[in-house]
């Protein structure tokens, strides 16, 4: 009688199959990695191409790019419009041309010259929200980050009065061209806490002009910056070669954490260097070994840039700083970026 046999793997057996299967995941991870970074990339390069194009709506509108506001201690009023008479900034002001007019309205109660309790409750209530088309998802999520204390703006509520409490905003990875110069920021702007009547604060005498003009022969020479209003008939060297907005240059210390005095705002305060950066600097991928200042991003090769015709490209780590420099001044005049720059 013949006997029956069963086949089964030996140990040896399995142990190979599963080596096989390890390097093989070994193999392709990197692969979906890769992959998975690209959506991210082409996710933020959409993003930035539609804040670009909101700033050419907002153009069509108002016939200017969304300005810069008044200072870091000041966010978006719904009932002032847009331009130099608007605290808040360049985000905040493209919103209703991002689909998102409902939370513009927010921080209003259809009073130009007074902030009542109902607007600054409102203010606090846009501040707290995160909004998903200025995060780069290679960064971060889109949630609320800690900021130093409760107390947000001039025009805003203490951000206790909040249901739930706790002293959390929303924040952008993004930040508008305010030039070549260094400057992005000027201060908290005017006014104090608890400020009530607008009348007095909107008479402050800025110092610079709506288009950059500063004493003696200093000149913002960006898109977006306290107060601006700064049109397509300013940007002479063309808009297809000048930026608007793009990536801002961060640490990853502190992604989370609200302790970069570059990042530790919310995402709709006025001109500071949150929310505006300069081309003064060269542009760098992401690193902890300073603080940030300039344009950059977390993507391995590049940094998107969102030019003032609404077109957006990815531009190297590398770029020449001359280069670099030309894109951020709208109106250098200069051929030869390096020559007129005096470096490569």
């Amino acid at each position: 009688m013949r006997r029956s046999t069963r086949n089964a793997f030996t140990l040896v057996e399995l142990l190979v199959v599963i080596a096989i299967i390890g390097i093989l995941v070994a193999m392709l991870l990197p692969a979906v990695q890769s992959a998975r970074e690209a959506a991210r990339r082409t996710q933020c390069s959409n993003n930035l191409k539609q804040l670009g194009l909101a700033a050419l709506s907002h153009h069509d509108v108002v016939k200017f790019y969304p300005s810069g506001g008044w200072g870091w201690f000041w966010v978006g009023d719904a009932d002032r419009g847009f331009g130099q008479k608007q605290p808040g900034g360049w985000i905040y002001s493209s919103l209703p041309f991002i689909e998102e007019g409902s939370i513009y309205e927010r921080a209003g109660d259809g009073d130009f010259d007074l902030v009542s309790e109902q607007q600054r409750q409102g203010a606090t209530f846009v501040v707290s929200n995160p909004l998903d088309m200025i995060r780069c998802p290679s960064r971060r999520e889109t949630a609320t980050y800690t900021i130093g204390g409760t107390q947000v703006a001039y025009n805003a509520a203490n951000l206790s009065g909040l249901i739930g409490g706790g002293n959390l905003v929303g924040r952008s990875d993004y930040a508008a061209n305010s030039g070549d110069s260094g400057n992005n920021q000027n201060g908290a702007g005017p006014g104090s806490w608890g400020i009530r009547d607008m009348k007095t604060v909107a008479n402050t005498r800025w110092s610079n002009t709506k288009t950059g003009k500063q004493a003696g022969n200093s000149h913002l020479n960006g898109i977006s910056f306290q107060v601006s209003e700064v049109g397509v008939k300013h940007v002479t060297d063309g808009t297809s070669k000048t930026y608007f907005a793009g990536e801002k240059y961060m640490n990853p210390n502190n992604y989370l954490t609200g302790q970069s005095g570059a990042d530790n705002e919310t995402w709709c305060t006025g001109y500071n260097n949150d929310n505006y950066r300069s081309g003064s600097q060269v542009p760098e991928r992401d690193h902890p070994n300073r603080d940030p200042g300039g344009f950059g991003s977390a993507h391995t090769a590049v940094f998107f840039m969102a030019y003032c015709d609404g077109h957006v490209e990815g531009i190297s780590f590398d770029v020449a700083r001359s280069v670099h420099r030309g894109a951020s001044n709208r109106h250098d005049g200069a051929v030869d970026h390096a020559k007129y720059y005096g470096h490569p």
